[in-house]
This record gives structure tokens, C-alpha cells and sequence, in this order.
């Protein structure tokens, strides 16, 4: 079985084409606000053809990719409209990789122009050869004239780096046409206007960014862009919500949640209520769609997926009332000009309910990975009924009787955490290159509402800590790479067919230990049940930091949430990172509430334990 969605005839042309349009007829209304500038159509316009004309000077081309290095905020939309806009493919970097691969993404890609900002100009480390462009310093002439050559939409627009199984990363390459008929096609479906704003909280290295700012900019809309700061802080995004009128959020799940559990532990709700809301790249929690809606009314909830190299999304589902009986929200249909197909090993159509490789054709699908035509091949087949050319994800799934796809899981290693792709090889391979480390294995536990967590198991030989390996590991892979906890094991289980038995490796985190260090008072006590309960250890270490114990953003509000709700008091989110050891955070809310440990009674001591205990929630419904 297949489904075919309905073909729609779109016009294929440059991406950044509809803001040109949207530039005539909207000159002087807000195409991009921020705390720090706002621009109309007409500045937007002025500033990126400007600064196209310089990167066409340089002597920007099609084939080769303009790297965008930039921390968040109103330089990136100016400075990717200028590299589209010059002829060139863009190239959005994270600032906070370690150098080296940074370094390594830019040799890749053959990189010869780099736009920045001024800061990261000069505290970041550069390679040799690289022109780089401060573009907040100067403004371009007004009256810049560009060359005009004969581009297509066939042509590349963006590549974006994926984590790759064999140790480096992977360049996708995305041509115009696809984007053109996601934000066509999405805006047509959800009659997205002028009237509509976004908050763009996705870094540019994602591909949701790219809804965020073309798909407003085809619909004349405004894109809200917060500050680095900003897009760190949940309590920020519902003050922009608030203060810029966003009416769409677009987001990976986890992002959605960290403002649904900030809106929880408030006693207001925003004034602007939100009117569509996009999550998607990662499982969406089944308690989302309606935690959403009480905070914002009848709003509507898309899950939107697909893989990157299928193009921001391509396919969607509108929840509705979720279902007892689901166990996660339908992948849903795919979108207009899009095919999906549910395939055994033959690459047969599977009945419904049978799961099978998810393929898919039609529009979007990668022109391919940059400078590696043999792992391009691999992912593209033909399928064995129709003969057709399919693209092959290495995603699970089924056909509910319905006619939606519901979403199983992987076929090989790689897993999302937090809408990033991973490949577990990656980081095996990077772990088994450190000094010291015999034999590693790197793992995901499932926590609540499918939420996945990276652990690691090494052999190492005597005197390698698991501080001294996780900072090497820091500085050669991005943050969301770094496994935690990381265990030291001193044989690696193997099934009865001798291979590692991952499984029984993975019962590591769930034994019960006892602590590092015991508890010394009611204050640690409480605080180590609370990172109990939200990072589903048993053993929580009581001088060990939290994001070594695997915590992460969202679990910080969980833990905020938690101690608010036990001792009445507003704990804010730097005392949690600036005390992130169970025996630092104890002393500072001892402090913070100018209570010690021994002004506490025994009987109270007591008392207080119990309420903290009947207080805590079973885990799964910790905010899901």
C-alpha cells in the first residue's frame, strides 16, 4: 500500500522569490523584529540585496556554499537572503561547535566566505584562507545592482550537516523547488497571512528555521527573532509571544515543552494566544496537544516529519483529541506532491498494519550528500512495483486503517534527541579514539513519553576518570552528542551469539546503587528525590553535576517546577545552573530562604521528608 497525496500544481521558482513579491505590495509593514532591530520588507530588501551584490563581488556561485556562522538573531535571516539572493547555496553552522569541526565543515564544503558577526569574528577560531564578513559592522549601498544569471529551482539552496555512522558528519544538499512546496503548500493549508507572526526559537542549523523564515516571508507575515540569551530562556519566549503579537510556534517537541512546563509553574497566562502550533523532528508527547490548548484556547496542533533530507516536513497530522489507546501521534499523510510507502526487504508495499521501511517520492527529496556520491546511492532505490525512484529513510512504520502512517522507530543506530539526528557509530567511533578507552558503547534510554537520553559504557585502563574523558568529548563533539552519565564498566555483557548484548548493558542505569555520598539534610534529601523523579536515575550522586547526570533544558524546568511547588519559593533557572550539584543547590536554597539544617527540628525534618515524598509524582507525570 502506498499513499499518493493529492498533486497540486505550484509555481517552481526561487525560494526567496515570494518575499520579493511580498516587498511590493508590503514595503513599509515588519518583515523581521527583534528586541535589538526591526526591519520593514523594504529595509529586509535593501539590506540582503546589498549585501548579495558583496558576496557576488566575491565571487559567490552556485556550486559552491556560503557558510553562515552566526549566533541567533536578525543578521542570520539578512545574511541567508543574501546568499541566496548572490547565487549561492547557504551553509548555517553553529557557533558553539568545537573548532575543529567547524574546521572540518568548512574544508568539506569547500568554503571560501564566511558571514558572522562582529563578536564571533574575533573570538572564534578561524582557518587559514577564510574571508570572513562581519555583516552587523557596515550597511551596503542602497542602490546595489546584482547580476542576474540563470538560476533554477532545481538548483541548490542550503546544505545542512547531519551526524553520519562512520565518524563525520553529512552534508545534505536541498534544492529550491522542495522548499517552495513545503511553504506553499503549508501556508495554503493553513491559511497562513500577513496577519500571522512567528517566534523563530530553531537554530539555523535545523531545518525547521527554514519554515520560520520563508514561510513568513511568502506570506507577508513577521518574524519575531530573540537574542541568543533569549532563545535559551522559556520565561523570554513568553514575553515575545506577548509583546510581538506570534500568532504560529514552530518547534521540535521538546522546545514546545519547555514552554508548556514554563506556562505550568506561572500564575498568568500569555495575553496572545497562539494560533497553530508546529512540532515536529522528534516524538511529541501525547499530553502536549492538550497542555497546549489549555493555555491557548482552540489552537491547532500539527505534527509535522520527514527527514532532512526530505525537506523541513513533507509530511503532517492535525491532532485532534488524542486517543487513550495511542502509544504516540499518528506521522499522519504526507503533503501535496509528496508519496509515501510502507516496504518490506523487497521493497514491496506492506499491508496496513505490518510494518515496514518508510520510503518516499515526489517533491523535496535531496539532490544529494555533499562530495559523497557513494552514500547517495545507498539511500535511493526503485520501487519494486511501480519502478519508481524512491528515497529510503531507515525509518519504521505502518499503515493504520485509517489511511495515516503511524511512526515505530529506526531500522539501524540512529536516533532524535531534541529533533537532532544522531548516529550512536558517530559517537562510538570519537569515544574509541580517546586516550586511555579500551572498548565503548554508546546507548539511549527511553524515558517518559519517549523521551531519549545518550549513555555511554567504556573500558578504559587505570587512572581514565569519566570527568576527564566527558571534557575531551566536548571539545571534539557537539553538546547534544556528549553521552551522561557515562558508566566505567569492567566487561561489556555478550549475548549467545557473542556479540555486545546491549540490553543487558543498558540495566546498568536502572539498578539501584546507593549514593556517592549520603544525604546529610533535609535539603539534599529532597532535592536528590526531585533528580530522582525527573531524571529517572536511582543513584543520584550527591557532588556530581546535574547535566553530567544527563540532565538537560527541559529537566531544569522540571526540577524548578518540582522545588517551587515543595517549599512555596520561585527558584530561578541561573541558581540551577550556577549550583548544579545536589549539595551546591541545597546550600543556596538554605540560603535563599535563610533556613540552615540545624534551625530544622528533627520532628519537622521529618514531617518535611514525608510531605516531599507524598508529593512527588510517579515519573510519567512529571509534566509529560
Amino acid at each position: 500500500m502506498s499513499v499518493h497525496s493529492n498533486t497540486q500544481s505550484y509555481q517552481s521558482h526561487l525560494v526567496y522569490e515570494p518575499f520579493l513579491q511580498s516587498v511590493k505590495s508590503r514595503a513599509e509593514w515588519p518583515a523581521l523584529i527583534s528586541r535589538r532591530r526591526t526591519l520593514t520588507y523594504a529595509q529586509l530588501e535593501q539590506l540582503s540585496r546589498g549585501w548579495a551584490r558583496e558576496l557576488q563581488e566575491r565571487g559567490a556561485d552556485r556550486n559552491t556554499p556560503v557558510a553562515i556562522v552566526m549566533e541567533k538573531g536578525w543578521e542570520q535571516v539578512v545574511g541567508v537572503l543574501a546568499v541566496l539572493r548572490a547565487g549561492a547555496p547557504y551553509l548555517p553552522i553553529d557557533a558553539d561547535l568545537p573548532t575543529a569541526r567547524i574546521e572540518w565543515m568548512l574544508k568539506n564544503a569547500g568554503v571560501r566566505t564566511v558571514l558572522t558577526q562582529s563578536k564571533l569574528d574575533v573570538s572564534l577560531q578561524w582557518p587559514e584562507g577564510i574571508v570572513r564578513v562581519a555583516l552587523d559592522l557596515l550597511n551596503p549601498p542602497a542602490d546595489a545592482v546584482l547580476h542576474v544569471d540563470d538560476r533554477t529551482s532545481a538548483d541548490m539552496a542550503y546544505v545542512m550537516y547531519t551526524s553520519g555512522s562512520t565518524g563525520t558528519p553529512k552534508g545534505v544538499m536541498i534544492a529550491h523547488d522542495g522548499i517552495v512546496n513545503c511553504i506553499s503548500e503549508t501556508n495554503a493549508t493553513f491559511q497562513v497571512g500577513p496577519q500571522d507572526r512567528t517566534i523563530a526559537i530553531t537554530a539555523l542549523h535545523h531545518d525547521m528555521s527554514v519554515y520560520d523564515i520563508f514561510g513568513m516571508l511568502a506570506a507577508g507575515g513577521a518574524i519575531c527573532i530573540p537574542t541568543a540569551a533569549e532563545a535559551r530562556d522559556p520565561s523570554a519566549w513568553i514575553s515575545l509571544i506577548d509583546d510581538f503579537g506570534v500568532t504560529i510556534w514552530n518547534s521540535v517537541p521538546a522546545f514546545l515543552q519547555l514552554l508548556l512546563d514554563q506556562l505550568a509553574i506561572r500564575s498568568t497566562y500569555p495575553q496572545q494566544r497562539l494560533r497553530l502550533i508546529f512540532a515536529g523532528g522528534d516524538w511529541i508527547p501525547l499530553s502536549a496537544p492538550a497542555q497546549a490548548r489549555q493555555y491557548f484556547g482552540g489552537i491547532e496542533f500539527v505534527s509535522v516529519g520527514g527527514p532532512t533530507e526530505t525537506t523541513v516536513w513533507n509530511i503532517w497530522y492535525c491532532v485532534g483529541k488524542v486517543d487513550p489507546a495511542w502509544k504516540s501521534i499518528p506521522y499522519g499523510r504526507p503533503i501535496p506532491n509528496v508519496q509515501y510507502y510502507v516496504l518490506n526487504e523487497a521493497l514491496q508495499d506492506c499491508p496496513v498494519g505490518i510494518t515496514g521501511e518508510l520510503c518516499c517520492s515526489g517533491a523535496g527529496l535531496m539532490l544529494g550528500y555533499l562530495n559523497d556520491e557513494i552514500a547517495t546511492q545507498c539511500k535511493f532505490a526503485l520501487h519494486a512495483e511501480s519502478g519508481k525512484s524512491i528515497y529510503r529513510t531507515g525509518d519504521l512504520g505502518r499503515w493504520m486503517t485509517d489511511g495515516n502512517i503511524e511512526f515505530v522507530g529506526r531500522r539501524d543506530n540512529q536516533v532524535k534527541i531534541s529533533g537532532l539526528r544522531i548516529e550512536l557509530g558517530e559517537i562510538e567511533s570519537t569515544l574509541i579514539k580517546q586516550p586511555g578507552v579500551l572498548e565503548a558503547a554508546v546507548l539511549v534510554r527511553t524515558l517518559r513519553d519517549h523521551e531519549k537520553q545518550l549513555v555511554a559504557a567504556v573500558r578504559v585502563v587505570p587512572g581514565v576518570t569519566i570527568a576527564e574523558l566527558a571534557g575531551r568529548l566536548r571539545s571534539q563533539l557537539p553538546a547534544a552528542l556528549v553521552p551522561a552519565p557515562i558508566r566505567i564498566v569492567e566487561k561489556f555483557p555478550l549475548n549467545s551469539n557473542g556479540k555486545l548484548d546491549r540490553p543487558a548493558l543498558l540495566g546498568i542505569w536502572e539498578r539501584v546503587a546507593k549514593p556517592v555520598v549520603m544525604a546529610t539534610g533535609a535539603w539534599e534529601q529532597t532535592i536528590a528525590l526531585v533528580w530522582s523523579q525527573v531524571l529517572e536515575l536511582n543513584d543520584i550522586p550527591y557532588d556530581v553535576n546535574f547535566f553530567d547526570l544527563g540532565g538537560k533544558s527541559v529537566h531544569l524546568l522540571r526540577v524548578m517546577a518540582q522545588l517551587a511547588e515543595q517549599y512555596q519559593i520561585s527558584v530561578p533557572v541561573t541558581a540551577l545552573l550556577g549550583h548544579s550539584t545536589v549539595r551546591g543547590l541545597a546550600a543556596f536554597l538554605a540560603g535563599m530562604v535563610l533556613v540552615t539544617e540545624s534551625e530544622i527540628s528533627p520532628d519537622d525534618r521529618e514531617l518535611r521528608r514525608k510531605a516531599a515524598a507524598q508529593r512527588m509524582r510517579p515519573a510519567s507525570h512529571i509534566h509529560e
